[in-house]
């Protein structure tokens, strides 16, 4: 998995890049980290992100949800 930063967007939110899905579409690779790299950034120094095991094995988890502008970014610049 990789993270990339989507640094057109005015929040610069942070995305994850899942090739081992096996998806035959890139789109659905692509998953939404955090609304933004202020949030992520503030998640990882509190230690509250998704990705800590604490947080990760809780009842209520959550995980990260697919990123609904992946296939019209990723038509953009094919």
């Amino acid at each position: 998995m990789y993270a990339a930063v989507d640094c057109l967007h005015p929040d610069a939110p942070v995305l994850l890049f899942e090739p081992n899905a096996g998806p035959e579409d890139w789109a659905e690779a692509w998953y939404e980290d955090s609304p933004s790299l202020a949030a992520w950034l503030q998640a990882w120094l509190s230690g509250t992100g998704w990705w800590e095991e604490d947080v990760m094995l809780a009842d209520d988890a959550t995980e990260p949800q697919p990123w609904p502008d992946a296939a019209r970014r990723i038509g953009e610049h094919s």
